[in-house]
Order: structure tokens, then sequence, then C-alpha cells
């Protein structure tokens, strides 16, 4: 399996069992990147993870937060910099999209990943040369959970 990018809203629902189909997909999607050891994020992902985490209507705690991003931290993290801000601002003028998804694509772009797992862009773009992809609607790649 090749490294994937996780973004923000992936990591928010693999804390949130609300929507028992997306959590689930979501895990299967996790585990598959951990047991393969292709998952990747950004340092600004954990940030924004965080913080909505944290101040999300039924938050979760600053503790179990703070657990999720040391667990995540293993996969160390793209750190945002001058040429990451310079792909990001690429992609924005290109493709139009909020500036909080460039960032992600720029920052999957430098961490070598063809593909972001995403809930906020719609499966099967791709931006950047990067493809989005929701955990809904692609099956984790086969051989990649074992």
């Amino acid at each position: 399996m090749n490294p994937v990018f996780v973004d923000t809203s992936v990591l928010i629902a693999a804390e949130d069992v609300g929507d028992a189909a997306l959590y689930a997909a979501t895990l299967d999607w996790l585990d598959a990147l951990w047991r393969s050891r292709c998952g990747r994020t950004g340092s600004h992902a954990l940030c924004e993870f965080y913080d909505r985490v944290t101040t999300a209507p039924v938050p979760l705690s600053q503790g179990d937060a703070r657990a999720a991003i040391r667990r995540y931290q293993t996969w160390n993290p793209w750190k945002t910099d001058a040429a990451t801000l310079e792909t990001a601002w690429a992609v924005q003028a290109r493709h139009q999209l909020a500036f909080g998804d460039c960032l992600a694509v720029a920052c999957a772009q430098h961490s070598g990943c063809e593909q972001m797992l995403t809930l906020s862009l719609p499966h099967g773009a791709q931006f950047g040369g990067v493809t989005m992809v929701h955990p809904l609607h692609a099956p984790v790649p086969a051989g990649a959970a074992s």
C-alpha cells in the first residue's frame, strides 16, 4: 500500500460514533494504514483536530484528544513550511478551494501521497496530483488490512 494522507475531517470521524457507517469505514481505513505503516498527516491537521474535537457540542476531553494526537505523531506529520504554503496557494489559485483544504492537499503532495482520505472534498476528485478518497466510497485496498 502506498502512503495515504489523512485530513482533519477523517481524524474527527474516527472519534465520532454518531454515524455508525462512517465511523466503521473510517476505522477500517485507519486500521489498514496503521498495519501497513502507510498513514500520513500534517501538523496543521493535528492542531485543527484538537481545536475542533475539544470545542465540539459534545467535546472530547483534552486528555483523550492529546492521546489521539500522540498516536498520530508516530506518522511524523508534515510540518508546514514556506514551500508547503507556496504549494497550497498554487492549489487554491487553480482550484478555488478553501485554504484549509489546499493546505491539506499541499501537505499530502509534500508527504509523497497520491491519495488523501477526506470527507471534505469530492471522492475521486484530483487536486495537485492527489486523488481524494472518501472512506464510505472506497473500500480499503485488498491486502492492506492483513
